[in-house]
């Protein structure tokens, strides 16, 4: 079973500072397997020692990671090990997971008391239609219930309350499309990014690009062999994307606008890569143009947050106007009847 992310992390940064010492892979990993099982962590220890036996061998460190680490992060080492530059690259993708991560609370934490709020009207809409009304109305012919009571007991039945959460997780998968749930290697879902789905997705796969080639790129990688590098550890949600970005520069494109046009990044990212400075390095113009996409992957998912902030209180009036209505309404008619 892999190690978490923050695992995995905290486990490449010591990795990272031993190789600085020039110390040799496996010295590293037996190192690293003593000091985990004097502090006693079991999972840390037998994922190090199953990377010492890879090494042993003859596996270089990012093949004998793989089971543990996820493929981008061995990637990084792969390159890192060859550039000697492993320190700068993690440090470059820390920086990068901290900024989706603060980008990911700015989403999360505003739409926890409505979800809640959702939920408790949803349970109280049931209580009052399934149970309640029922109930309520035991002596009252059903063809002589109000209209509000009828259709309470339509909107709280399991099938109605189902369709609305359903209804809330289409909208969120509609424009987050996360991987590996929605994977572009299967022609449905690709055709529906192409339509315009999945953007919250598409703009953070496309920082994720940027990013990563920037790196790559700084720490003196070819682009062909910057891509090659990322398609040969499988980097999962970009994968279906490398191979056609590594055909156009086999075929001799050289415009990082047409090479990186694969649905990605936004139309205005494009643009600003076709506006580059003539006498600018690739790397230079990435770096540039990264930041901008970053921007416009935290703008989408703050306008995501919106529209389900809005959907969800915009629910929440409905449900309640519905069973206070629908139990108000059905009072009255009990109360005439008794009246009568």
């Amino acid at each position: 079973m892999p190690l978490t992310r923050e695992q995995q992390g905290a486990l490449l940064e010591d990795i990272a500072l031993a190789i600085g010492d020039g110390l040799a892979a496996a010295q590293i990993c037996d190192e690293l397997s003593q000091h985990a099982d004097q502090q006693r962590l079991s999972r840390e220890n037998h994922a190090i020692q199953a990377m010492q036996a890879a090494l042993y061998q003859g596996q270089p460190m990012a093949t004998a990671m793989r089971p543990w680490f996820d493929h981008d992060l061995c990637m990084l080492v792969s390159v890192g090990e060859r550039s000697g530059l492993l320190t700068e690259l993690l440090s470059a993708q820390r920086r990068f997971e901290l900024q989706r991560r603060e980008a990911l609370n700015a989403f999360w934490r505003p739409l926890i008391y409505p979800l809640i709020m959702l939920l408790v009207s949803m349970f109280a809409c049931f209580a009052v239609g399934q149970w309640v009304l029922p109930k309520l109305a035991s002596g009252l012919d059903e063809l002589h219930w109000p209209m509000l009571a009828q259709q309470l007991m339509v909107t709280s039945s399991p099938w109605m309350l189902s369709s609305i959460a359903g209804m809330l997780v289409g909208l969120l998968l509609l424009f987050w499309g996360p991987y590996p749930l929605i994977d572009f290697r299967r022609p449905v879902w690709l055709w529906c990014a192409q339509q315009g789905a999945f953007v919250i997705r598409r703009y953070f796969d496309g920082v994720l690009l940027l990013q990563t080639l920037t790196v790559l790129l700084g720490a003196g990688i070819r682009l062909d062999r910057a891509l090659q590098a990322m398609q040969e550890f499988g980097q999962g949600s970009l994968s279906y994307c490398l191979p056609q970005l590594r055909q156009l520069l086999a075929q001799g494109e050289r415009r990082l606008a047409v090479i990186l046009d694969c649905g990605l990044l936004s139309p205005r990212m494009l643009f600003r890569l076709q506006n580059g400075s003539r006498n600018a390095t690739e790397h230079g113009t990435l770096q540039r143009v990264a930041g901008y996409a970053a921007k416009d992957a935290i703008a989408a998912l703050a306008r995501l947050r919106v529209l389900m902030q809005v959907s969800c209180y915009l629910l929440i009036l409905w449900l309640l106007l519905m069973t206070v209505g629908g139990m108000g309404s059905m009072l009255m008619a009990v109360t005439q009847q008794h009246v009568r």
